[in-house]
């Protein structure tokens, strides 16, 4: 058996597993970034954590998936707007720690590789997948194969503008989908209706902390705050997805970050605005997608 490891950075954590040759996921490692780290913290966690994978399982490469402008050729996150790299080599000091090929791309492509060799794409020639955590991320796939952009940069499904006048975002414009429909955005939403309602079963539910499963938590209890709150976040979720139906025009999309995992309580939210030409799911492997697709760079399934 052969093995490779796949390696997931995101905003809030990095995740690392070992990948066999039917795709499965062994010993899935994961530590926090956040504010506090750097990029030398982050590399060094890479490197710290990926050390027991490699002595157990001997893999033939090592493939990255971080958030950010990627020059995939050199091994260098030129820029991430939710993480502290700035023309950090991730990918060649990682090569150079183990002596193994190493590969970067996009997280939001590697997920993309991911379903579409073991998830929810398979079989599908044309998809998007939509990817919902700190910020909103993406790729596409057109007739079997990820459309990269001339820069490597396309797929920020998170940055197209919805609302001009809206807040300012780390890209620079004001508005964008991610403001309104992204993890955070969700928790800044149940934030404000706590406030508002500080005697619901959402405020209750929230004196532990507020993370993007609260609302969905207390809709379940019964709270018409959290019914509510849901409802407005699914309608801004569906005209997203609405509007890169209509551009795209793919077979499928698939949601998913750490919201898909509400499944059906969050489709449930937008199949009622939804147009019916596509078919709208969400993940099916669980949040391993991008170490999937990750593990999986620099072979023919990442083309």
């Amino acid at each position: 058996m052969k093995y490779r490891i796949g390696i997931d950075i995101g905003g809030t954590s990095v995740k690392l597993a070992a990948i066999d040759e039917e795709y499965n996921v062994l010993d899935k490692l994961r530590f926090p970034t956040g504010e506090d780290c750097t990029s030398e913290s982050i590399v060094r966690g890479i490197i710290e954590h990926c050390r027991p994978l490699v002595e157990k399982y001997s893999p033939e490469a090592i493939g990255i998936g971080s958030a950010g402008r990627i020059d995939s050729v050199n091994g260098i996150v030129i820029t991430a707007g939710n993480l502290p790299f700035r023309n950090e080599p991730v990918a060649v000091k990682v090569s150079e720690a183990f002596g193994i090929p190493t590969f970067i791309d996009n997280d939001g492509s590697c997920a993309l590789v991911g379903e579409k060799t073991a998830g929810a794409c398979k079989g599908y020639r044309d998809s998007v997948i939509v990817t919902i955590g700190t910020g909103i991320g993406g790729a596409i796939l057109i007739d079997d194969r990820v459309v990269r952009g001339h820069n490597n940069r396309a797929g920020e499904l998170g940055h197209f503008v919805i609302d001009r006048n809206g807040p300012e975002c780390e890209c620079g414009l004001h508005g964008c989908f991610e403001q309104y429909a992204s993890a955070t955005a969700l928790i800044e939403q149940t934030e404000a209706a706590v406030r508002k309602a500080p005697d619901s079963i959402l405020a209750r539910l929230s004196e532990n902390g507020i993370n993007g499963k609260t609302a969905f938590d207390a809709k379940a209890q019964g709270c018409p705050v959290a019914s509510a709150l849901l409802d407005e976040y699914g309608r801004i979720l569906s005209d997203g997805l609405n509007s890169l139906i209509h551009i795209f025009q793919p077979q499928i999309i698939v949601i998913s970050g750490g919201v898909s995992r509400q499944g059906e309580s969050l489709l449930e939210l937008i199949r009622p605005y939804l147009v019916q030409e596509c078919r709208v799911v969400t993940s099916s492997l669980l949040g391993d997608g991008g170490i999937i697709g990750a593990a999986l760079l620099g072979t023919e399934h990442a083309r």
